[in-house]
């Protein structure tokens, strides 16, 4: 049985008695919910293996091992005010007999989720729901309850009710796609975000077999064999890109920090060793208090790296704020390259870091206003609105076994967003959408403690005339995402011969 994060939905088969983690699970609690699928039986001990993918997994491992001996397993944060999901249980009440405002507002005020919630917003969700609120009130399908002569807010249409009940659950996920030979003949299914990426033509491997892209139909993807010569895309799901937790970033820094002291090493540290004296020599091994830079110049121009083991959602957040607060000193572009250890900005003229070291680089002053003003915010939010439209009930998915095409959902919630922008751009789905995006994709509230932690401790920089051990995968990270008649592989081959030659 091979798969991704479908572990964590619950995969409860008895005989499956071991569980292979290939690659970091990124957090103490993933790791032992995986683990809880062998010997799911009564009286059975549940056995996993840890087998890393590069050699500062080996970190992560020991990492984990003294978290779960500690029983340090990430607490859950709660979601506070779900707009998405409260207009689905309303339609649920409604379906199931009706209710009425004063006991309804009285029952959700007494959950922790919408404690906080007031009058006006349940007024304002309920109006939606009855209406289709100021931006589609002229729309009769979005009219969906009615307040009866008992007083009592009903679903008076059995379509809609039918409906609702067809597309109950808060679980999305990114749509799968048929993946099918043009001659006949189905191959598996992969997830659209990776299809999305590729153009007509394009090559990339997939159940052992080089596949070239002919188009993409509906809800298939149409291929057909390509030579096996050549450099071909390695299919990756949205489920192998799970972002370091909390716990498991405090644990790194601390294992990384002591792997060096010989009477504190286990036997997977040990192997390291060559690994981490190199980094202390080339350039530095940082305790946990301290955020190593280093900076370095090559033919592609100045590379600055950053290492604060946070995690690729905290340093996706990280790296766009520094490069715009950067980029407001001095006129200069980026490209930026991250993984969970860390991120780098490259740029084909020389990085001013001590400057902006110098005018309070990681302050926590107008943060929310600078990551918004360095990215995309309206492009993030409409992908997060995507999911938000569907818990609602805002996009019909389709009935089982006759689900719309994904194309036609993006298209649906692409056109409401939009609509609300520019409308009703009070409406509480579109306010839930912007802050889920904070929440979520930069994990704001853990950013912030980062940029605190950063400023309480010690900064240490370093210029190094070659590429240490930690900037390394983040360097492969961004050749893997370059446009390239070179394989991959032949790259990092020239690249580690040319840093065995400094050794």
């Amino acid at each position: 049985m091979v798969c991704t994060s479908s572990l964590d939905l619950g995969v409860d088969f008895s005989p499956v008695d071991t569980v292979v983690q290939v690659g970091s699970p990124k957090g103490v609690a993933r790791f032992i919910q995986r683990a809880g699928r062998s010997g799911h039986r009564p009286g059975a001990t549940s056995l996993i293996y840890f087998l890393p993918t590069h050699a500062l997994e080996l970190l992560e491992a020991e990492a984990l091992r003294s978290a779960i001996q500690k029983d340090e397993v990430e607490p859950r944060q709660p979601i506070i005010n779900p707009t998405d999901v409260l207009i689905q249980y309303l339609m649920t009440r409604a379906i199931g007999g009706g209710f009425d405002y004063e006991s309804i507002y009285a029952e959700l005020t007494q959950s922790f989720a919408y404690r906080p919630l007031s009058e006006k917003n349940l007024s304002s969700i309920i109006q939606f729901l009855c209406t289709g609120g100021p931006a589609l009130k002229a729309y009769p399908e979005f009219s969906k309850l009615i307040l009866d002569q008992d007083n009592l807010y009903r679903v008076h249409d059995r379509r809609i009710a039918r409906r609702h009940r067809m597309n109950i659950g808060t679980i999305t996920s990114d749509a799968n796609l048929q993946v099918k030979f043009l001659s006949g003949g189905r191959i598996g299914t992969i997830e659209e975000w990776f299809i999305s990426q590729l153009n007509e033509g394009d090559r990339f491997w997939f159940s052992g077999r080089c596949l070239e892209l002919i188009r993409v139909d509906r809800m298939t993807v149409y291929v057909r064999r390509a030579a096996a010569s050549g450099s071909a895309k390695v299919p990756s799901w949205l489920g192998g890109r799970m972002s370091l937790s909390s716990n498991l970033s405090e644990g790194l820094k601390e294992t990384m920090y002591r792997a060096m002291d010989s009477d504190h090493r286990s036997e997977e540290l040990s192997y390291l060793t060559p690994i981490l004296e190199v980094q202390k020599k080339w350039s530095l091994l940082p305790q946990p208090n301290q955020l190593l830079i280093e900076k370095s110049f090559s033919r592609e121009g100045c590379h600055v790296f950053f290492f604060p083991f946070e995690g690729r959602y905290v340093h996706e957040g990280m790296s766009t704020l520094v490069a715009h607060r950067i980029s407001k000193l001095v006129p200069i572009s980026f490209t930026i390259a991250m993984n969970d250890y860390g991120f780098e900005l490259l740029s084909d003229q020389d990085i001013p870091i001590e400057k902006a070291l110098d005018n309070n680089l990681f302050s926590t002053d107008h943060l929310v206003k600078d990551i918004q003003s360095s990215l995309n915010n309206s492009e993030l939010a409409k992908r997060r609105f995507r999911e938000i439209a569907q818990i609602s009930g805002l996009v019909f998915q389709g009935f089982p076994g006759e689900s719309r095409a994904t194309r036609h959902l993006q298209m649906s919630s692409s056109l409401f967003f939009e609509v609300f922008q520019t409308y009703e751009p009070e409406h509480l789905l579109l306010q839930q959408a912007m802050e889920e995006v904070l929440f979520f994709q930069f994990d704001e509230l853990r950013l912030r403690q980062v940029l605190q932690r950063i400023q309480n401790g010690t900064i240490e920089y370093r210029q190094t005339k070659r590429f240490t051990p930690y900037a390394f995968p983040i360097m492969v990270d961004r050749l893997r995402e370059k446009m390239s008649s070179e394989k991959l592989i032949d790259r990092i081959r020239k690249m580690q011969e040319q840093l065995i030659k400094h050794v």
